[in-house]
């Protein structure tokens, strides 16, 4: 290969040595025995032990399926562990948060045994729709927004059909709780008594219709057969309602 006088008075220099040479090739092979040479001895032998532990192609497919295996069974672990914190944080938090801020008008044993109201037009409800239905317009109408009266049930969108119910002492401080079964039967059988009441009050009231309106018996029998075959400890029947409330 011949090369042109000017090229031959190219120069290229070496940044560590300053050794030049005509050809870059030649510099660039020069620059890596170059490189070598100006190590330290420490980082020579450094770079040959790091050489002799690199793992061959099967052992890090190895050290990969195990790590991966590892950081699964650790990713599961701590989603459960997230999971209880959680749940004791919303448990804690909430009637924490109730006992705090929120003073109910009357203790929840009152206000079932007493204020919740079962009026003639809920039974008339009845015979038009369903059970179901007809306690849900009985909530919305004891449930209704008054101004300056705390109900002592509340319920939070965080928890779903869980709710919580309020006693005050005798020092006028609110004490709130998780509501349990018996509480939320004991609700569902005091309006159920009551529509009862209303059921009787009604008959007797429009005695005279059951002669001239067989559409109105017939409805009557048929509010009575709902009143009187509805379960509160059926699972399904107690998830429906709560759902609704």
């Amino acid at each position: 290969m011949m090369y042109s006088a000017e090229a031959l008075k190219t120069k290229y220099s070496c940044p560590v040595c300053k050794k030049q040479y005509s050809r870059k090739l030649s510099l660039e092979r020069h620059n890596i025995l170059c490189d070598y040479k100006t190590k330290s001895k420490i980082e020579i032998l450094v770079e040959e032990e790091e050489v002799n532990d690199k793992p061959s192609y099967d052992e890090l497919v190895k050290i990969v399926q195990e790590l991966s295996i590892k950081y699964i069974k650790m990713e599961t672990k701590v989603g459960e562990m997230q999971q209880w914190i959680d749940r004791k944080k919303k448990k804690v938090d909430i009637i924490t948060w109730l006992n705090t801020n929120e003073n109910s008008t009357v203790g929840f044993l009152e206000w079932v045994n007493i204020i919740v109201n079962v009026l003639p037009e809920h039974f008339i409800h009845l015979m038009e729709y369903t059970i179901f239905q007809t306690i849900q317009h009985i909530f919305d109408y004891n449930l209704m927004d008054k101004k300056g009266f705390v109900y002592p049930i509340k319920s939070f969108s965080q928890k779903n059909n869980v709710f919580y119910i309020c006693e005050n002492t005798e020092e006028g401080n609110s004490i709130w709780r998780e509501m349990e079964l018996t509480d939320f039967i004991m609700l569902l059988k005091k309006i159920h008594n009551k529509l009862l009441y209303e059921l009787t009050a009604w008959k007797k009231t429009n005695q005279n219709l059951f002669n001239d309106n067989s559409k109105i018996s017939d409805q009557f029998n048929k509010a009575v057969i709902k009143l009187m075959s509805v379960g509160f400890t059926q699972d399904a029947n107690m998830s429906r309602i709560k759902t609704t409330l």
